[in-house]
């Protein structure tokens, strides 16, 4: 138990430094509200930033991007359509595929209309029209 006594902990020696003039400097000021949790830093004391940006080599040239090729899925239109059947889901036959903008742009491309683009044109005149009866495709 002799030991216990002259701990480390308990020694003077293990106590820190005491604090320099620059630290004993600080004046502590009641601040209210959000204040208190904002200092100000003496500038003075920042160490100049080192230029390195003039000792590094310029960034390479890149070439050109090249040209923007349009095509059909930069079209707005099929986003509105796909944005439309998914938000009025509710008034559509539930039996009425759900298409995401890649199936629509399959059903669109070709010469002849898709079965999902078909029949969700038909339940739109439906819907349009309103009429009772599902609107045939001829």
């Amino acid at each position: 138990m002799a030991d216990d006594d002259s701990s480390d902990l308990s020694s003077l020696s293990s106590l820190s430094p005491p604090p320099s003039d620059d630290e004993s400097d600080v004046q502590l000021e009641e601040k209210q509200g959000i204040l208190k949790f904002f200092h100000k830093v003496d500038n003075s004391k920042e160490v100049p930033k080192e230029k390195t940006e003039e000792s590094s080599p310029p960034p390479r040239k890149r070439s050109p991007s090249p040209p923007h090729e349009y095509v059909l899925a930069d079209n707005p239109d099929i986003a509105f359509i796909v944005m439309f059947r998914a938000r009025f889901a509710d008034c559509f036959a539930k039996t009425l595929a759900t298409f995401g903008p890649q199936e629509l742009e399959s059903d669109v491309v070709d010469t002849v209309p898709g079965e999902r683009v078909e029949h969700f044109l038909c339940a739109l005149l439906r819907l349009l029209l309103n009429r009772k009866q599902d609107v045939k495709y001829v």
